[in-house]
């Protein structure tokens, strides 16, 4: 009998192969937040009025150099699409960046007046 014969009810369903990625939800980090956990922002709400918006004109709105978006890139907060040779973002995925931002933002701004000053 071949392995996919008998039901083992130690393993899984579906073999994973080095090479097939599994889904979102089994490669998130403990304590990331997904699309999911955020409701959808309209990206009008942050003065995004296009679709998509290149690589200079993400740079532009959010005032930061393009070091820093890439590594938003890197760390998987922005889905960069290609087009040609043309790299776009999302106005939904930027809208949803600056969510999460402000949410730390506030977050942490709170944190910081739950600590007793000595």
């Amino acid at each position: 009998m071949t392995r996919k014969q008998v039901a083992d009810p130690v393993m899984p369903d579906r073999d994973w192969s080095h090479r097939q990625r599994r889904p979102a939800a089994d490669s998130r980090p403990e304590g990331h937040l997904g699309d999911d956990d955020f409701p959808r922002v309209d990206p009008r709400a942050f003065g995004l009025l296009k679709a998509t918006y290149s690589v200079a004109e993400t740079l532009e709105l959010l005032s930061i150099g393009r070091t820093s978006l890439y590594a938003a890139i890197k760390r998987g907060d922005l889905t960069p699409i290609k087009f040609g040779r043309k790299t776009l973002i999302c106005a939904v995925d930027l809208a949803m960046f600056l969510a999460r931002l402000k949410d730390e933002a506030v977050a942490s701004h709170t944190a910081g007046f739950r600590r007793r000053r000595v």
